[in-house]
């Protein structure tokens, strides 16, 4: 198995990964909090590890921080888009945003080269993703959860770029996981502490094994996805990890009893079809 395979896998687990967290947030009464113990669980963990990795140099430092602030901001625009919105709805918008920019920023920023089949693969998947975003009719009151996910995916494609750029200029891998996860885990469980300290209490009492899986699945998904960009193509990584949306329509429909009709499944089948065509430009 060479690279490339390795980087595909990784994606691929990491896709099914991102798609259950974010249903654990989406599912959960407070989204907020739910996603404040999300964040508190990946803290602990990578605090815990901290010891295993060196101190960042400078220019890591710099990816760093300017990461965590795309994060953290990535992360206010996903819980007001869950408070507002269905998770079949807003997934696929929020994940659908990053794969066309994040192939514009790596070819104009990173200086990558993509082949005839890889271009095309990214197209596939990105009209698969927005297909099954308008599988139902728009109306007024969904433009708002619409718009919360587009900034989000928008976020998303730009902490893909700068993690693309950190993580190469690190000393490992592990290391930028690590000290990334720490500074980006801690914003959002001090705004719910500093907000509802009560609600917060009262939500890890009541839910904290759920948050436990929810940070053990989020930390997993993000350490893979940037074990997979030190291996291949920031486009090529990000639209394969946009897959997780056929895993969050099956989630949406089993388990949240959101409607899956012929229309997903054939969006899905578009979205195989680009995968495929990824890997053959591999």
């Amino acid at each position: 198995m060479d690279n490339s395979d390795i980087a595909i896998t990784l994606v691929l687990i990491s896709a099914f990964m991102h798609a259950t967290w974010n249903a654990v947030v989406r599912a959960g009464s407070s989204r907020f909090m739910t996603l404040a113990m999300v964040d508190g669980t990946a803290l602990v963990i990578c605090l815990a590890a901290l010891p295993l990795v060196n101190m960042p140099s400078l220019q890591v430092w710099g990816y760093v921080l300017l990461s965590v602030v795309l994060n953290t901001a990535y992360r206010l625009f996903l819980v007001k888009a869950y408070e507002t919105g269905d998770f079949g709805q807003v997934y696929p918008v929020m994940r659908g945003v990053p794969p066309v920019l994040v192939a514009l920023f790596s070819y104009f920023l990173l200086h990558e080269q993509l082949s005839f089949q890889a271009i095309a693969g990214v197209l596939l998947i990105c009209v698969g993703i927005i297909s099954l975003t308008f599988v139902r009719k728009m109306t007024a009151h969904m433009f708002k959860p619409i718009l919360m996910a587009v900034c989000a995916g928008a976020f998303i494609a730009s902490y893909t770029v700068v993690d693309a750029k950190g993580v190469r200029a690190s000393e490992t891998v592990l290391q930028y996981i690590i000290y990334l996860t720490v500074f980006q885990s801690i914003p959002i469980p001090v705004l719910a502490f500093f907000k509802e300290r009560s609600a917060l209490s009262q939500a890890v009492r009541a839910h904290w094994r759920i948050g436990m899986l929810g940070g053990v699945f989020y930390l997993a998904s993000y350490g893979l996805v940037l074990f997979a960009l030190s291996l291949e193509a920031v486009a090529k990584v990000s639209a394969l990890r946009e897959t997780s949306v056929i895993i969050g329509a099956i989630i949406a429909a089993l388990f949240l009893h959101e409607r899956f009709g012929w229309r997903r499944m054939l969006s899905a089948f578009v979205i195989v079809c680009g995968i495929i065509l990824i890997k053959v430009s591999t």
